[in-house]
This record gives C-alpha cells, structure tokens and sequence, in this order.
C-alpha cells in the first residue's frame, strides 16, 4: 500500500525573543566588553595606532573607536545574527555585537562612518519595543549628514542590566589591560577606561626571566609563547598561576594548567600560549579541547613543562625553607623539649618497666634505685663542648641539644627540613648509635609546598616520631601512637599560648611605660 507523502513548506523565522536571550550567554561586564573591543580592532587602520575609550557609569556603557568604521552595506548588516565577512579576525562568528550588547542593557545604538564620507549610520535596538513590534525583515536605520570629521564607531548601551558597583571600572580597566595586553604592549591599541590609560601589569619573574618557545603542530600550525617563574607567588591556593592564552592578540583563558595539572607545588608557573589557528567556541571565553590540534597541543606542551616541575617544586621549597624558618624552628624545637619534660605522663617511659627485675632485687635495693632517680625525665638538655672546628659566631643563635630518655637508653634527637628522595613520605626518622634520633620533615611532599604553617606542619611530625620511637622501644601497642603525638602536641601548645599571653603583657608595660615617660615630659614642659 502506497503512502501519501505531502510536503508543506513553513515559516522558521525566528521568534523575536531569541535577540534578547542570546543575552543570556552568561557574560562578566568585563568579557561583553571586550567583544566590543574585539570589533573594534577588527577595524583597525593598518599600519595606525587604534584608540578605544570605553565609559562606564550607572546609567550607561559606551565603547568608541577611531577605526576604518562601516559603509552603508556594512552598517545595513550589523544586527544580522550570525553575519560576518570577517576571516581571520577576531569577530569571526556575526554574534559578538548582539550579544554583548544585549548581556550588557536592553537598549544599544551603534553610530558608524568613514573617514571621508559624509553620510553616518545610525541603528537602534530597544529590547521592550522589538519585543512588541519587531520585524526581521523591516528594522529602521538612520542615514544623515556628518557634520564633523570624526570616524569610527560607537556603541552605546542604555537601561543597564549589569549592576554598577564602586570597584568595577577598576575591575575592568585591569581586565582589558590582561585581555589586550599583546596588542598594547607593540603599540597597535591605545585603550582607556574612564579616562585611564589601560597598561598590561608586568609579572616579576626569578632570576631565569622567560624561557620562549615555538613549535609546529601536525597540520602546520604555529605556537609561541613563554613559560616562567614567579618571584612573589600568589598566597593561596587559589589557581592564579599557569599561562594566559591568547587567539590573535586577544585573551581565551587565564591561568590554564596546559601541559600540567594544577597543585600547590607548581602555584609559580606563569606564561603566556599564543595559539592563532586553534578553533574556539562562539563567545571566545573557551577553546574546543576536544579538537585534534588542541589535544596535540596539550601533549607537547608536557614536554615545555616538564623540566619548570622540578624547578618551581623546588624554588618553593626554596623560600619556605630559610634561615628566618629555621631559626623559628629552633625556638620551637625548645618549646616542645619544654613540653616533654614537663608531661608527667611521659616520664614513665623513661626507665624500664620495673615488674620481673623489682623480684629479683631486694626490697632495699629497689628502694634505693628508685631514690636514685627521683627527678628522671623523658628529654634533657646536653651541654656540649665547642671545639675551634664547630665554634658559631657570637651573633649566630646557637642550637640546643637535647637527649631522649627512653627504656634506660639514650638517644640524642634533632629535627631538620630537608628533601628527601621519596617524595611520597611525609617524614623520615632514623636512629643510630652515633647520631641518635633524626627527624627529618620532607619539603618534596607536596603537602609541605601547601602548607601556610610549616612550623606546626613540623611540630606534627616531631611529635609523631618522637611517639613512634617511645612505642617501638616500649614494645606498646602501635595504635598509642596518636594518643603520645597528641599529648606533646596540646602540652606545647599550652606553652606557646603561656608564651604569646606573657608577651602580650610585657608588650602592654612597655606601652605604658612609654606613655607615662610622654605624660611626664608634658608636664615639665
């Protein structure tokens, strides 16, 4: 049985709610702006200098420019979505204009002529009205004289969506300044923000300065760019490090992690990826990452990184790790000996269990034994002589020494930071006859490069180990480990908050002190 196939041409002309929900793409100010910008470059003059003022306030956003500005034609297709006759340019998708304009307010009107022409083109969109009345096919424009000599064109956005806050014009002047600084920095845009001159920042690199780096992809494509090292690293773990990416001189991503993964220990890894013919989505906030040339991109990136690892691990462990720590660390070192010696909880490790060796002994020898040790302690300080070869400055703080008393054995104990071969361990502890115990807290654990408090990260393990060695020697249940750990580290912090409150006090008589010295100088006055 044949079927009656009927055909039925319809109408798909778009409804006219779809200008004002293109507005709705999820655009910063900031990011709207700056396709605006984009086109005006697009309209640049060659081989002049293009200047771009952009004016914010509460009740309006304007972005102009001196460029080539658009003929009658041209002017005729600017609201059309999706037109563009651009290749190779930064407004390539016909989308940016409508867009950002509509993220930005509910009304625009752009303004546009060339130089030596005497005519200028007006158009005007209102969100309300075309919501009403808009026609696709029948929207009006504005031819009339130009009485001035002025060219380029100008976009003026009004009934603004975006809310007006005290810091955004600087927010957006730093933003452009990012986003433009290529362009900026050889001199082809001079971009203001209120009247300030937009300036790319510079970033204050280690002595190594930028490594630069260019290499083809499979298809031909070119890539260039640099990689470094920050000198003053972001506190935090906030993702401001990696490269700034850019498409034609224009910004796509900050801070990408692009041939690396993001961790605390890499946080000075800056740079920048200039990447003209990657493919990136219509609103130029994201590269396509699944797009052949950005996977390749990826895995020779692996290959740049790669040896800036090793040296930002490094460095940052660098500059935790300096005589200012380590002298800190000496005084806390102190103050957990403090600690342990005034736990009385501990001082029954010191001496071994006396059980099966009391019954082999005489009463009175026991007893005598006992009196012979009234004052035993778990740690003790040990005086050791100086010799030419080891003599310290005066003005160099000299460290302590201190012993461990544990099950009738002596160990002398000493705690360092130090890189160990396996980055995987947080400590290592090693015992022997003629150094004792050693603690060494590891700066290659990634943890370590993340901690803001390396003072307590290493009390922590002073603590742990000392623990582990009491229960190992004791021959006691493992799992008491935590509760010794614990114990030492609330006793010293009894004693460092015992210390800060008699600071605190000592600081308060000075300024007493001082304010009564001032009182008295008045009054002979």
């Amino acid at each position: 049985m044949n079927e009656q196939i009927r055909v039925k041409q319809i109408d798909i002309t778009p409804d006219r709610s779809l200008i004002p929900k293109i507005g709705q793409a999820g655009y910063s100010a900031s990011q709207a702006i700056s396709e605006l910008v984009d086109n005006s470059i697009d309209a640049k003059n060659a081989d002049e200098t293009l200047h771009v003022i952009v004016t914010l306030n509460k009740d309006f956003v304007e972005v102009e420019d001196d460029g080539r500005g658009m003929n009658e034609a041209a002017a005729e297709k600017c609201l059309k979505l999706a037109h563009s006759e651009k290749k190779n340019q930064l407004g390539e998708f016909g989308l940016g204009l409508k867009t950002s304009c509509q993220s930005l307010g509910k009304f625009f009107r752009v303004t546009t002529t060339q130089k030596e022409n005497n005519e200028e083109y007006i158009l005007e969109f209102d969100e309300e009205k075309w919501i009403r009345e808009g026609d696709w096919k029948n929207h009006p424009m504005v031819v009339r004289k130009s009485n001035t000599n002025k060219f380029g064109t100008s976009v003026r956005i009004e009934k603004l969506k975006i809310k007006f806050y005290p810091n955004l014009v600087t927010n957006i002047k730093e933003d452009l300044s990012l986003r433009f600084g290529p362009y900026i920095s050889n001199g082809e845009l001079i971009l203001k923000v209120n009247g300030l001159i937009c300036k790319p920042g510079e970033i204050e690199l280690t002595e190594e300065g930028k490594k630069e780096f260019s290499f083809k992809l499979s298809n031909g494509n070119s890539i260039v760019g640099w990689i470094g090292l920050m000198k003053s690293g972001y506190s935090g773990n906030k993702g401001y490090y990696g490269f700034n990416t850019y498409r034609r001189g224009r910004l796509i991503t900050q801070y990408d992690k692009i041939g690396f993964t993001a961790h605390p220990e890499y946080r000075r890894i800056v740079g920048e990826l200039h990447m003209d013919d990657l493919p990136v989505t219509h609103n130029k906030r994201e590269w396509i990452k699944e797009a052949g040339e950005y996977l390749e991109l990826a895995e020779k990136m692996k290959e740049v990184v790669k040896p800036f690892l090793a040296k930002a691990r490094k460095y940052e462990t660098t500059i935790k790790v300096n005589p200012a720590l380590e002298e800190k660390m000496q005084i806390q070192e102190d103050i957990i000996a403090r600690a342990i010696k005034n736990t009385p909880e501990l001082k029954q490790y010191a001496l071994p269990n006396a059980g099966s060796e009391e019954k082999k002994k005489g009463k009175k020898e026991v007893e005598i034994e006992k009196r012979d040790h009234p004052e035993i302690s778990i740690i003790q300080e040990v005086k050791e002589p100086e010799s030419e070869r080891n003599r310290t400055p005066k003005r160099t703080h000299k460290k302590r020494k201190y012993e461990l008393m544990i099950n009738g054995k002596r160990f002398k104990f000493n705690h360092e930071f130090r890189e160990l071969d396996d980055k995987n361990l947080v400590k290592q502890i090693a015992v022997s006859e003629e150094k004792g115990i050693e603690i060494f807290t590891n700066i290659s654990f990634p943890a370590f490069s993340a901690t803001k408090d390396a003072i307590f990260y290493a009390t922590m393990n002073i603590a742990e180990g000392i623990a582990e060695i009491i229960i190992q020697e004791k021959g006691e249940d493992k799992r008491r480990i935590f509760e010794i750990r614990d114990l030492i580290l609330r006793r010293t912090a009894e004693i460092m908050r015992s210390i800060d409150e008699e600071k605190r006090i000592e600081l308060t008589i000075k300024e007493n002190l001082e304010k009564l010295q001032k009182l008295k100088g008045e009054v002979i006055e």
